[in-house]
């Protein structure tokens, strides 16, 4: 097997993360998106199906039935 090796050009990173910020901010401006839809967009578990799972224990612990 094969592995890719990939190098981070910090200084691109940066600028596409601040243009990310532009635009999210002139949706904001504009009314096109709402503040707290904006935050669930951005979420990093926006894209989880969490829909899909259930969750049955924490630490190993099974949690209490309702």
């Amino acid at each position: 097997m094969s592995y890719k090796v990939a190098h981070l050009d910090s200084r691109k990173r940066a600028l596409e993360k601040q243009e990310s910020r532009d635009r999210d901010q002139a949706r904001l401006n504009n009314g096109s998106v709402s503040p707290s839809q904006l935050r669930r967009e951005n979420s990093a578990f926006a894209v989880l199906p969490f829909h899909g799972y259930k969750m049955v224990a924490i630490g190993g612990k099974a949690l209490a039935h309702s």
